[in-house]
């Protein structure tokens, strides 16, 4: 990974690293982009992002991080064990059935693309 970031300064190449190991992106990564349900929910520079998540997805994915300490476990983010079937998209916005800050709003109407796909982010 060290070898890819060189490379990537030295030569200039952009890089699309796909990953869940939020680590390890946040070493890599100058941009990252955060996916739900086959939709970008998030997007901006790596440091802005992990330092201020806008969105609710985003958010719940940093807080999941596993810490190094034992016995801690798994942090419960809020988001409920009732995961979503990409085969019946909800409508809305396709994360508003697990949003901890969900309004009716959320179930009906379509986010706007942009850096944050969130009808609440400027809320």
């Amino acid at each position: 990974l060290n070898l890819l970031a060189q490379l990537r300064r030295d030569l200039d190449l952009t890089l699309l690293f796909i990953s869940h190991n939020l680590a390890v992106v946040e070493h890599v990564a100058t941009e990252v982009a955060v996916m739900y349900l086959g939709r970008i929910v998030e997007r901006g520079e790596a440091d802005a992002l992990f330092r201020a998540p806008r969105h609710p997805y985003t958010r719940a994915l940093l807080a999941s991080v596993l810490t190094p300490e034992p016995g801690l476990g798994v942090p419960d983010v809020g988001l409920g064990d009732v995961l979503p079937d990409p085969a019946n998209i909800p409508p809305g916005c396709r994360f508003h059935p697990r949003c901890p800050i969900a309004e009716p709003r959320c179930a009906i109407d379509v986010p706007q693309r942009g850096a944050v796909e969130c009808l609440l982010a400027a809320d």
